[in-house]
């Protein structure tokens, strides 16, 4: 059913659904499900004469909506200070997201909340609220890592930076070796590798230049 439609100026697909038999067939599928886009997934089910059902926000272990979410708002970053790699994810606060609980879905691992007051970078002057969802704890890593394994993110470059998170762990203790040594080049090459991964403006992070090497320039 529907169509896929594609645009070579964004990095993106539309898919369009027009006919009342397909919306009906996605309506009833995803009632229940809408978490996020709740008042026009509302107005959909009046238009159809659809029943709303309200979904649960208690997100339960292993459920993939979690890594939907990180592929399309989310980041797998790498925490200078922390020595540690990190997912977070970022969202406009509002009454639907303000219900999300991840408490349960990552084995061992509960988030950190933050609420903060951003600006737009749309030009225009208005300020809005998000909500970042932070597993950031050393013992996070490995549960981080059997999560996604579990549901593959179909971002190539956050996949990537999630299949290093093993290795990570068995040469973060190199951080604080002396420069010369064999240790600090083999944590200075992992982290440069980690970095460029399909990401052209790699050389702008801030903390790169204190791994760059010879053979990594």
């Amino acid at each position: 059913m529907g169509r896929i439609r594609a645009d070579k100026k964004k990095p993106y697909s539309t898919f369009v659904v027009s006919t009342k038999e397909s919306m009906m067939y996605i309506l009833k599928n995803l009632k229940g499900l809408i978490r996020i886009k709740v008042p026009g997934f509302k107005e959909a089910c009046n238009l159809y004469n659809l029943t709303y059902i309200e979904p649960n926000y208690n997100i339960k272990l292993y459920d993939p909506y979690f890594s939907g979410l990180v592929d399309t708002d989310g980041t797998i970053v790498y925490n200078y200070a922390g020595n540690r790699i990190e997912c977070n994810l970022e969202l406009q606060y509002n009454e639907y997201t303000s219900k999300l609980n991840f408490d349960s879905t990552i084995l061992n691992c509960k988030p950190t909340i933050l609420i903060r007051n951003k600006s737009s970078k749309k030009g225009d002057s208005k300020d809005y609220t998000s909500i970042a969802i932070k597993f950031q704890n050393v013992n996070s890593m490995l549960f981080i890592y059997d999560y996604f394994m579990k549901n593959r993110l179909y971002c190539d470059m956050k996949f990537y930076r999630v299949t290093k998170i093993k290795p990570f762990i068995e040469i973060r203790k190199y951080k604080s070796s002396p420069k010369n040594s064999l240790e600090h080049k083999i944590y200075s090459d992992f982290i440069i590798d980690w970095i460029k991964y399909e990401n052209p403006l790699w050389y702008k992070v801030p903390f790169v230049s204190k791994y760059l090497t010879e053979d990594s320039k």
